[in-house]
């Protein structure tokens, strides 16, 4: 075996025994970094990103991604070079957020509705944070100007885009055009979608099903992640690449406080997205860039939930994860290009007052304040359709 080869081999193991030793020689710090990761997950995530992955994994299931598909064809293979189905995963994605997009994505591979290259495509660009967080989290919550949320939200996508055309010709392959009757290939989906022959309840349960496998996955990623950063910060690694990045930014005004809390946000964006938020002594437009470079690129926490979903196909992670790098470079310089016009355009005052609408009304309140309600209840579904599932696996199998 060469020395390269077993080194890789050997890298990833003494990693984890760090950690562990981490662990055993500081457990105080340990579990309440856990306790604050399963924070996050409980009232951040599982709110905000449960609903939507139910619902993303019913319309994918009810065929609905397949018409789309159809009328929107000719845009997506002419801007990205990938089929049609995928403007409802990017559309998913942008209103529900990481890791959503990687996960339908990889499920159109899997089910080899679409080529190795074109799910590769498909994942530079369509891989993306929601506007809850953005807005809610980040620009309410950490820095509050709901101006700002905007200002990130469009830049991040627009940064997402950027990177899809850049990512177009990948492969040398190219979706072909095809002149199809729409009429007749909707009966054809249609007819299909009756072969399967499974109602709507049945199909929301098993929406209910990976959902919840999903979010349970994603927590489990989270509180991971918050337990690795708190022992690397302990170790003073953190510590260590802050003072080596700090070397060549410091001629750019940032100081050791920003390059470190810009670490943390490497790890975990939330984290991250607060540390850097709150050094007031740095200018508002450095700050808002970092946190929209963050955000773009995710954070290992995130990678890794999305790598999980992509390591089940043929999809390269190295290339997703290049490719989420440079959404994050895209996102900083638009952000930072566009920060003084803030003030100057209406447009971000009038997506201010629409804010209120949709994050203040009756129904979205309810729903985060009563969510410890909710959640019982499809958790009651997720067991029930679980009990029938393996009932009847265990049937065929007789």
């Amino acid at each position: 075996m060469k020395k390269s080869k077993f080194i890789k081999f050997l890298i990833p193991s003494l990693v984890v025994m760090i950690i562990i030793i981490g662990i055993i020689l500081f457990p105080t710090d340990s579990i309440n970094a856990a306790k604050n990761g399963f924070s996050i997950w409980v009232d951040t995530l599982i709110p905000s990103l449960l609903p939507f992955i139910i619902a993303a994994n019913l319309i994918v299931k009810l065929k609905f991604v397949d018409i789309l598909g159809l009328v929107v064809n000719p845009l997506t293979r002419k801007l990205f070079n990938v089929s049609g189905k995928s403007s409802l995963v990017f559309a998913i994605s942008t209103v529900s957020g990481y890791p959503v997009g990687a996960k339908l994505a990889s499920e159109l591979r899997q089910n080899n509705e679409i080529s190795k290259y074109e799910a590769q495509r498909l994942v530079s660009f369509c891989s993306t944070s929601g506007p809850l967080f953005i807005v809610g989290a980040v620009a309410i919550g950490m820095f509050n100007n709901t101006a700002l949320g905007y200002l990130i939200l469009i830049c991040h996508y627009l940064a997402s885009l950027t990177v899809g055309i850049l990512f177009k010709n990948y492969g040398k392959e190219c979706v072909k055009r095809e002149n199809i009757d729409f009429k007749s290939e909707v009966n054809l989906i249609v007819a299909n979608r009756k072969k399967e022959n499974k109602g709507f309840f049945v199909l929301f349960g098993d929406a209910v099903f990976n959902g919840i496998n999903t979010i349970l996955m994603v927590g489990g990623f989270v509180i991971v992640f918050s337990v690795v950063f708190k022992v690397l910060s302990i170790f003073n690694f953190i510590d260590l690449v802050s003072a080596i990045i700090y070397l060549p930014l410091s001629f750019f005004g940032f100081s050791k406080e920003l390059c470190s809390a810009f670490i943390s946000g490497l790890f975990e964006i939330t984290i991250g997205c607060n540390q850097v938020s709150s050094i007031t002594n740095i200018p508002e437009i450095i700050r808002i860039s970092l946190c929209s470079f963050i955000i773009a690129f995710s954070g290992l926490s995130i990678l890794a939930q999305c790598s999980s979903f992509l390591a089940q196909t043929d999809i390269s992670i190295s290339t997703y994860i290049f490719s989420k790098f440079l959404h994050g470079v895209f996102a900083f310089i638009f952000t930072f290009i566009f920060y003084p016009l803030i003030d100057l355009i209406p447009l971000f005052e009038k997506l201010t007052s629409i804010s209120s609408i949709l994050y203040n009304n009756f129904i979205w309140n309810y729903y985060i304040n009563n969510y410890y309600l909710i959640l019982p209840v499809l958790v009651l579904i997720y067991i029930i359709f679980t009990f029938f599932l393996l009932k009847r696996l265990n049937t065929h199998a007789k």
